[in-house]
């Protein structure tokens, strides 16, 4: 309700400030002398001390206008009869400039991932697939399985699986209460839930939940 009456008085009021408001404009222009801005309170007394410090003749020249030398200030100008230089950027056929001015996008991993993989060598989207495949589910995603899906070493791929694991976050049921140490997180198996092999749909969502509860 606050909000509403402060647009509603801020509305009221915008007319009135904007009454006569070009002629107001110009009355501060033409003015001779403005009214300066105030100094900080940390400043107005070092200031005054430096002014006081000055000279007399110092001090009248601060408070006098002096019109020799906006006079000469009005004679100083430049001007220019030259024509604006262009300069043509010699093109070079061994480097061309880029023809395609689209937005190019955020690589997922940094970098342009190659389309024609050799045998033995594997992306990085695909290691992290492997490498989760084999956590949600090892005895299905063997080592064996996983170097003839992706046509790896056998004995490469049994050290990867075994000494790289993706992040997992671990919630405990009772979270709030729980302090989790490093001996938790050591006793803690790290592989996903079995719920999370394939995306629950609404048919089976009953089986996945009695599937936990038997885990």
């Amino acid at each position: 309700m606050g909000k509403v009456m402060s647009l509603l008085g801020r509305r009221a009021i915008k007319p009135f400030k904007e009454f006569n408001f070009e002629s107001r404009v110009n009355r501060e222009i033409t003015k001779e002398k403005r009214q300066a801005a105030p100094w900080h309170q940390s400043t107005v007394k070092l200031i005054e001390k430096s002014i006081e410090d000055q000279p007399e003749d110092v001090l009248r020249s601060l408070k006098e206008r002096d019109d020799l030398l906006l006079d000469r200030l009005k004679q100083v100008y430049v001007t220019s009869d030259d024509s604006e230089p262009q300069q043509k950027i010699a093109e070079n056929p061994d480097r061309p400039l880029p023809t395609n001015r689209t937005f190019v996008s955020d690589m997922v991993f940094g970098y342009t991932e190659p389309k024609c993989v050799p045998y033995g060598k594997i992306t990085l989207k695909d290691v992290l697939q492997a490498i989760s495949k084999h956590q949600e589910d090892p005895e299905f995603w063997t080592p064996k399985k996983i170097s003839s899906e992706f046509k790896l070493d056998p004995g490469l791929t049994e050290k990867v699986l075994h000494h790289f694991r993706t992040f997992v976050l671990i919630i405990p049921k009772d979270y709030k209460r729980t302090q989790i140490t490093q001996e938790t997180l050591k006793n803690t198996a790290l592989t996903a839930p079995i719920t999370l092999k394939q995306p629950v749909s609404s048919d089976n969502e009953d089986e996945s939940i009695t599937s936990k509860e038997k885990s």
